[in-house]
Order: structure tokens, then sequence, then C-alpha cells
């Protein structure tokens, strides 16, 4: 199952409570607990893979991480390379010593930007599973509450 299957369930189990016939007292209604528990089975057995999925995610953002400063790492090796071999006249030298530091800071600020767009995307990755998860719960609570009543 994936997310959508886990909305749909979510939205079946919210659709039977909400047409589920009413008792004159309070707000209560007569759900068939069968097809209830059933359904709570079935989101049981999705969670997990969104739980997967999330893990997924954050190892792929820990790979990004890492490609983008083994990047910087490389950018700045190649950068004190350059700088190195620039070495010979007074001129020459101020030239390479100011372009390797450009360079440098350049690396440094991509670097900087990969890791922090790695971050946000990471962010709005779990944010969106944890706000699902967190409907899910509602959703589940709900529906056992229901059952208690």
């Amino acid at each position: 199952m994936n997310r959508i299957n886990l909305l749909l369930l979510l939205d079946k189990l919210e659709q039977m409570v909400q047409e589920a016939p009413r008792v004159p007292i309070g707000n209560r209604a007569l759900i068939n607990a069968g097809e209830m528990l059933e359904l709570i089975a079935k989101i049981r057995e999705t969670l997990p893979e969104e739980v997967k999925r999330a893990d997924r995610l954050a190892a792929d953002t820990e790979r990004l991480l890492q490609q983008g400063q083994s990047e910087a790492e490389r950018m700045v090796r190649e950068a004190e390379a350059y700088a190195a071999r620039l070495v010979s006249e007074s001129e020459v030298l101020r030239r390479a010593q100011a372009e390797a530091k450009k360079i440098i800071e350049e690396a440094q600020k991509r670097a900087k930007e990969i890791e922090e767009g790695a971050d946000a995307y990471a962010d709005g990755v779990l944010r969106n599973l944890e706000e699902a998860l967190e409907r899910t719960l509602r959703t589940v609570k709900k529906g056992r509450s229901e059952l208690q009543r």
C-alpha cells in the first residue's frame, strides 16, 4: 500500500463514522465493530510502509549531503592545487591567491547551499509525513473512541 491507499482507508473510516446510524442521546453512533477493526488493521499494515519511506528519504538526504560535502572538498582541493601551481612572480602569486580564495569561498558557499537545500527538502518530507501520521492517529483515536461509546 502507499500513501494514497492510506488516505483512502482513512477516508473510508471517517465516512463509516459519519454515515453510522445515530443514537438519540449524545453524539453517539452505532458502528459495525468488525468493519471498524478491519479498517484499523489495514491502516496499521500501511503505516510501516510510510515509516520505511521516511527512512529512505532520510538516507537519500544523507547521501545528498555527503555528495555535496565531497564535491565541496574536491573543489577546495582543486583550488588549492591551482593556487600552488601559480606560485612564481609576486603579481602572479597575488592573482593566484586571490583567485584561489575566491574559488574556495565559492566552493564553501556552494557546499552550504547544497546542505541547506538538502536539509530543507528533508524537513519538508518529514513534516508532510508527520502531518499524515498525525491525521492517521487522530482518525484511529476517533474510531476507537466511537467504538468505546
